[in-house]
């Protein structure tokens, strides 16, 4: 893994800082996240791409989407993927919609790319 991940961190497409609501014990944590081509990572060093606390495959993520009514927290937006739901927070409204944003279009891209690859098989 560590090696696809070294190989996958080559193809950034956005990286910053975010606040993750954790999973156990429901308290709001800064952490580094990265997005490349096909995974959204997060570290907790800026630009120190090594031991990531999360690893989420664009692949898995069936929405991404607004959430203050749920968190009643300005600026969050959340992920859904088969095995949970991540809740993010970003400083402004702006930087939320543009991580909204990269991430839909980096789904998009992967998902097309993966259809084309499909296509080539029939």
């Amino acid at each position: 893994m560590q090696n696809n991940m070294a190989e996958d961190l080559k193809n950034i497409m956005k990286e910053g800082w975010l606040e993750k609501e954790s999973r156990v014990f429901k308290s709001w944590r800064k952490r580094w996240f990265v997005l490349t081509t096909t995974t959204l990572y997060t570290f907790k060093v800026e630009k120190q791409h090594t031991n990531p606390t999360e690893i989420i495959p664009l692949s898995t993520i069936s929405t991404i989407k607004s959430c203050q009514e749920e968190t009643n927290k300005e600026n969050t937006f959340k992920i859904d993927t088969p095995e949970t739901t991540f809740f993010l927070m970003s400083n402004n409204n702006l930087e939320k919609e543009a991580w909204i944003g990269a991430i839909g279009k980096a789904m998009v891209k992967l998902h097309m790319k993966k259809n084309q690859k499909d296509d080539d098989f029939d």
